[in-house]
């Protein structure tokens, strides 16, 4: 009975030990100046075709930028070619990073002598972080994650790839100053209830440009089969509403607000209507000009 306990037990501790070794600690780095390169991470992965697909997880903090360290790392080989086991073929296969921290640096894949390199392409002073990693499934060896190191060296590997970042949230992303970002995609600045809106601001916004599309634009004033209102019809309006016809009131827009494009329609349509009168009362000031001199050459002749 013992000695069957004992059996069980080498058994587990053994099922952990395989279980405990899929997960490394590869490199503790940390450095009390600048870089004159970046920082380059020299792993022991080799550069071969279907043989790992890692998670690299990067952890620390960057004193240079006051900063922590968070980012995620993965990656596949794969070959592309007539000949898929020839070593120029091989390529870094949907690379991705993530970033749970706020440091976000530039970060590069590399093929450097046979092994993976990552390069961090940033110059940062008092840099310090720890390098974990899980890799399971691949046929992967242990000592692929041993024994890396971290120097101030270039990039001058073969193979080369700038990872894209890439993060995605589910739910309510919720923003300091009573902001928020919905499970809809609706974002709230300054609100927690940004409604139907994709952003709603509670408070002032400055910006450069604002460029707003609007299907309806009011070059249909100028066509001949429009119905200029008169003149008289525009100060009836006025005088028993209040407010340009077309044109939401006081009381409107205190409510509802406007939206800009299409207000900005509205206003050409008032700017372009108003020209068309001008010019018709010029063309009408024009012949009664001539009218005029005609009857003073007249009267003198007489």
């Amino acid at each position: 009975m013992k000695i069957r306990i004992l059996i069980i037990t080498i058994l587990a501790f053994g099922l952990v030990l395989k279980v405990k070794s899929q997960n490394y600690n590869s490199l503790n780095y940390n450095a009390n100046t600048t870089p004159i390169n970046g920082v380059k991470i020299r792993t022991n992965l080799p550069f071969t075709k279907g043989t790992q697909m890692p998670t690299i997880i990067i952890e620390g903090f960057n004193y240079g930028t006051s900063e922590t360290i968070g980012l995620i790392i993965n990656y596949y080989i794969w070959s592309v070619g007539p000949d898929l086991n020839d070593p120029a073929n091989f390529y870094f296969h949907n690379p991705a990073i993530s970033s749970f921290g706020g440091y976000t640096p530039i970060v590069y894949l590399a093929n450097e002598n046979g092994k993976v390199i990552i390069f961090l392409d940033q110059k940062d002073y008092h840099q310090r972080f720890t390098i974990r990693c899980f890799a399971q499934g691949m046929g992967e060896h242990p000592s692929w994650f041993q024994g890396w190191t971290a120097v101030d060296e270039p990039n001058n590997g073969t193979k080369t790839v700038l990872i894209s970042y890439k993060n995605k949230f589910k739910g309510e992303v919720v923003m300091p100053g009573n902001g928020i970002w919905n499970s809809a995609g609706n974002v709230g600045i300054g609100t927690t209830a940004p409604k139907d809106y994709k952003l709603a601001v509670n408070g002032k916004i400055r910006t450069q440009e604002i460029k707003v599309e609007n299907a309806n634009w009011p070059d249909y004033v100028f066509d001949k089969s429009y119905q200029l209102p008169t003149l008289q019809e525009t100060d009836h309006h006025i005088k028993a509403k209040g407010h340009l016809p077309g044109i939401p009131s006081a009381a409107e827009v205190k409510v509802n607000g406007i939206e800009l494009g299409d207000m900005n329609a509205k206003l050409l349509q008032k700017i372009e209507e108003l020209t068309l009168h001008l010019i018709r009362m010029e063309d009408r000031a024009v012949k009664q000009q001539i009218e005029i001199n005609h009857l003073k050459s007249k009267f003198k002749t007489e």
